[in-house]
């Protein structure tokens, strides 16, 4: 392969790197509600290379790297809550009435039986709780609160057994 070619196939690589870590995944938005937590923000160096001793030249972007799982976690939320695994997330339901949360179980968190609640803190001060039971084998569990618009939400949070975190959304 000449020298040009496998220039243009690294640099391909190199594009197709450095793109998915700004794009998020669109069956389970991930972002915090309008809380004062925001995601970190991760710069990604790529460097090319060939088997030659051609020399390297980074490639950096300071893209949001949100919603994958190489992406670093973002900080605690004000409470000291860790943010969930980095596939949960929330967002307004496709009529925009209101909000629906999206809970998937960690594969290595393994597969046993377990209680999920989602709790909705609003901007007004209240709070609005939904439960479900997840099953052994159940990988994702969706909960709707029809009646909360998207503009009242100021955080989300999921508890199971293994403790309480924060729930990436839209806007951030």
């Amino acid at each position: 392969m000449s020298h040009a070619v496998r220039l243009i196939s690294m640099l391909a690589l190199a594009c197709a790197g450095l793109s998915a870590c700004g794009s998020q995944r669109p069956a389970s938005p991930n972002a915090s509600g309008q809380s004062s937590t925001r995601p970190s923000t991760a710069s990604t160096t790529v460097t090319q290379s060939t088997r030659a001793s051609t020399p390297t030249a980074p490639i950096s972007t300071s893209t949001p790297c949100i919603g994958l799982s190489i992406c670093p976690p973002p900080p605690p939320d004000a409470q000291g809550n860790p943010a969930c695994y980095y596939a949960d997330g929330w967002r307004a339901t496709g009529d925009g009435a209101g909000i629906e949360v999206w809970y998937f179980r960690d594969p290595q968190n393994g597969s046993k039986a377990d209680k999920v609640t989602a709790v909705v803190r609003k901007k007004d001060g209240t709070s609005e709780t939904r439960d479900a039971d997840i099953a052994a084998d159940q990988q994702v569990h969706r909960f709707e609160f029809a009646s909360t618009a998207q503009s009242s939400v100021e955080e989300v949070l999921l508890t199971t057994s293994a403790g309480r975190c924060f729930v990436i959304g839209p806007g951030d």
